[in-house]
């Protein structure tokens, strides 16, 4: 894929995200900046933010991501790993060990067998999560037991330094892999078994590809926390009573809904008095064992409160302000017009010679007189009669005119108007008080009382007051005077009988039809399951608020549904992973020399932006697994070739870790596999695990030809371990691969002196190892001197410009001296029967040795040049 094309993608995904939810703008954009997954507080910030988005409160919405800024983030720098020290629990590598790599693009660990190689490989696999690891096992055979740990200094070169930045990272196997290593790939035997004949995942993605794989994983923990908060949303709705299940109350709470308003749930769960009425009504009628009789008593009863109604609304009226105000009213005039009239007649009876004038003996005697004098003494005259002649009805004495006057002013006091008017003042007043009702008769009150439901207490009560209006309202003069009776006791009381009478009677109507009592159960069913409705509103209301909570976190959760991240995914790994994928395996297995083989890439999405890759054989008829078909070496260069693919598929330089990669290769893909090895290593760091001394020698061979082609120069260590008394994985006293046999020897006869100060089993294993380097380096001597470097083994080219005069120098004693110390020496690197004694040199033995070779470069080298020169 072109730089073009894979630079149009993220900017594509950046106008993508902008119209899509808020919350994963705010995931996108903190991904951006802080380059890792959320906290956890970073995540219930964002299921906030989600879950405010889906209620639609949120104040403002997340800012659009500027055009190019997830490519424009800045990368992780390259990583290497200088060395690995503080190695505890890993086989026998001992307490001292470690192992250095920091030096040269790559660093070749070569160890014979029993040198702790596959101890250092291992460990390597589990620090970085490599695909088969396998188990590390500290040493089996020391009481000890340590869990497997390390000290590993690397070094990152981020793209915003200019300088390297050293640190170092404590690794412990109960850990796992380490979180900044657990990305460097890993390549053994287990890896191209699996490589090579089964279907796998992509270790590096393409950027754009990463950044939404992990919002995909953001979304699916924002999700998790949205499911969490709606499973602690626990309903706490009763259980509805299995009597009540098939009534329209328990509908109602099947489905309710999160928009009711607190209104509208009161007026669905109210249970009226009306409903209680009609409830004691058909729980009285149904319990009735005769219906028809009880109809006829409620009947009678509703007739008697009819009677009740009227004769206390007689009483409520009589009673009422309105009357109270009339007779106040005239009982006022009565006094008002009798203090008139009291006042005239003091004033004319003061005048009089006697006493009691006006009072009720007097005028009881001034009417039997008037009535004697116009029935029988005077009928056709008024009476008083004072005309010629008129004689005093009582004395029948002649009047005299002071008789005559006094007469005619009794009369004329009598018919005054103001003693008219007072008369009929107190006429109307007394009416007017025999129109009250009388006082309460506490026994028939009290049995009036309970007919409507009243207690003994409440009834008496009621009726103290009404005594108490009836006796203020005979003498008040003014209304505020007369107390109020609490009439509600009485009509409530009433009109609750009535009510709970006539439901019974209608409901005992309704039982006198065979066919209505079941009717009239269901009903009674319903109105106990809509009482019992009505005890729960509280928590209706609750659970309406739940629902409405419930509903926001299933948008949330809709807002967090990775089906269109995964789409998009899908279609950035279908133009960039797959095809980049497999235009890297082709290119790869060109360059291992397998372009001939009939293998191809393929590739299948696996879901949520996952792809799998897998090579299969072209052009067969009957399909058939790899390893059937190809040969060992062949499938080894199919798996190197997909392991490079998906190694080289970061954009960031990791170290690429390689376990024995050319077991099985013939020398053609040897050559090949150490040429493009060396090639990666110009990029990025290559570790390489052997005990083979043709890998090394090609590895060199590689780096050599880049420099001799003009190519930039690949600088290849090798760092040789052996062992160390009972420990391995110590570094070689002596590099017999760096270092030229002349030098080689020169530090062995300074090695040698130490050895002497060993205890015996410690001096015998040093000895051992010192005589396998001298042994190398006697054989490193025949390629180097004796053969001036024309041939060397595992490579190809002969060099013979210039030298081959040199080997005019070679005589029949130089043969002798290496022979001997070849056979001397050959047990040490070569596999002997196991019958064969165990034989040690002496150190001042080996240290002669040593020091004859020594002399024997010197003087071969002198020989040589001359021979080279003439």
């Amino acid at each position: 894929m072109s730089k073009k094309d894979t630079a149009a993608e993220p900017i594509k995904l950046e106008d993508w995200l902008n119209t899509r939810a808020s919350w994963l703008r705010m995931a996108a954009d903190g991904l951006i900046k802080n380059r890792r997954m959320p906290t956890e507080d970073e995540l219930k910030a964002l299921t906030t933010h989600c879950m405010a988005e889906a209620a639609k409160t949120l104040d403002a919405t997340h800012p659009a991501l500027a055009p190019g800024v997830i490519l424009g983030t800045t990368g992780a720098g390259a990583l290497r790993i200088d060395s690995l020290t503080t190695i505890r629990g890993v086989n026998a590598i001992g307490a001292e060990a470690s192992l250095d790599l920091s030096k040269g693009h790559m660093a070749v660990v070569y160890g014979a067998n029993g040198s702790g190689k596959s101890g250092y490989a291992r460990l390597m696999k589990h620090i970085c999560g490599a695909r088969a690891k396998g188990t590390i096992h500290s040493n089996v055979f020391d009481d000890v037991t340590e869990i497997a740990s390390t000290k590993v200094r690397v070094t990152t070169l981020s793209s915003k330094e200019d300088s390297p930045i050293s640190s170092e990272l404590q690794w412990e196997a109960v850990a796992g892999p380490h979180p900044k290593l657990n990305a460097v790939p890993v390549f053994d035997s287990a890896t191209a078994l699996e490589l090579g004949d089964t279907a796998s995942t992509a270790t590096h993605l393409p950027r754009a590809m990463r950044f939404v794989g992990v919002l995909i994983r953001i979304s699916d923990s924002v999700n998790d926390r949205l499911k969490d908060r709606a499973d602690k949303l626990i309903s706490q709705l009763p259980v509805v009573p299995p009597d009540y299940a098939q009534t329209s109350a328990a509908t109602y709470l099947q489905r309710l809904k999160p928009n009711l308003s607190d209104d509208e749930i009161g007026k669905a769960c109210v249970f009226s008095d009306a409903f209680l009425q009609e409830r004691l009504a058909l729980e009285t009628a149904l319990a009735q064992p005769n219906p028809a009789v009880a109809h006829a008593k409620t009947v009678g009863d509703l007739d008697r409160l009819d009677k009740l109604s009227e004769s206390v609304s007689g009483m409520m009226e009589s009673l009422g302000n309105e009357r109270a105000e009339a007779l106040i009213l005239a009982r006022k005039i009565w006094i008002r017009k009798r203090q008139a009239a009291t006042a005239y007649a003091t004033s004319f009876i003061n005048g009089l010679p006697l006493m009691g004038v006006g009072d009720s003996v007097w005028q009881t005697l001034w009417e039997a007189a008037k009535a004697y004098s116009t029935a029988s003494a005077y009928p056709d005259h008024a009476h008083p009669h004072v005309g010629e002649g008129a004689r005093c009805v009582l004395c029948q004495q002649p009047l005299e005119p002071e008789g005559k006057e006094r007469l005619t002013s009794f009369e004329q006091y009598l018919n005054d108007t103001l003693q008219t008017e007072a008369k009929a003042a107190e006429d109307a007043l007394v009416t007017l008080t025999k129109s009250l009702p009388n006082k309460i008769a506490e026994p028939a009150w009290q049995s009036q009382c309970s007919a409507v439901g009243l207690d003994t207490e409440q009834a008496s009560a009621l009726a103290n007051e009404i005594d108490a209006r009836l006796k203020a309202i005979s003498s008040a003069t003014d209304l505020a005077d007369v107390p109020p009776v609490t009439w509600s006791v009485w009509t409530d009381a009433l009109g609750h009988a009535v009510a709970t009478t006539t439901s019974q009677r209608d409901a005992l109507a309704t039982l006198l039809d065979p066919g209505g009592r079941s009717q009239k159960e269901t009903r009674l069913r319903e109105l106990r399951a809509q009482e019992w409705l009505a005890g729960q509103i509280e928590a209706v209301k609750a659970e309406v608020v739940r629902h409405k909570r419930v509903g926001t976190i299933e948008a949330a959760i809709q807002l967090t549904q990775t089906r269109a991240l995964t789409i998009k995914s899908n279609a950035i790994g279908e133009t960039e992973l797959a095809k980049g994928f497999c235009d890297r395996f082709n290119a790869e297995l060109q360059a291992l020399g397998g372009s001939a083989l009939p293998v191809r890439m393929n590739h299948r999405a696996a879901g949520k932006g996952v792809y799998s890759f897998y090579i299969e054989l072209k052009g067969v008829i009957t399909p058939v697994k790899n390893r059937e078909i190809l040969s060992e070496g062949e499938q080894r260069i199919v798996a190197l070739a997909a392991f490079l693919a998906d190694a080289t598929g970061s954009d960031r330089g990791l170290p690429v870790i390689f376990d024995d990669p050319i077991s099985s290769l013939d020398q053609r893909y040897e050559e090949a596999v150490a040429k493009r090895l060396v090639d990666l290593a110009k990029d990025r760091q290559v570790i390489v695990f052997t005990h083979r001394l043709s890998l090394m020698v090609l590895l060199g061979n590689a780096a050599a030809q880049r420099t001799a082609v003009g190519l930039s120069p690949v600088d290849v260590h090798v760092e040789s371990i052996g062992r160390d008394g009972a420990s391995t994985g110590m570094p070689a006293t002596i590099d017999v691969f760096s270092l030229k046999p002349k030098a080689g020897f020169g530090q062995m006869i300074s090695s040698i002196g130490a050895i002497k100060k060993y205890d015996a089993p410690l001096r015998a294993l040093a000895l051992k190892d010192a005589c396998s380097n001298f042994r190398i380096l006697v054989e490193r001597s025949v390629e180097d001197h004796l053969c001036s470097g024309i041939i060397n083994r595992y490579r190809r080219e002969i060099h013979t410009f210039g030298k081959l005069k040199s080997l005019n120098a070679i005589t029949s004693e130089d043969c002798a001296m290496i022979n001997g110390m070849m056979t001397k020496y050959s047990a040490f690197e070569h596999s002997q029967p196991t019958e064969t004694p165990t034989w040690l040199p002496d150190p001042d033995e080996l240290l002669v040795d040593v020091q004859a070779m020594l002399d024997w470069i010197k003087a071969f080298d002198k020989r040589a040049k001359e021979a080279a020169a003439s």
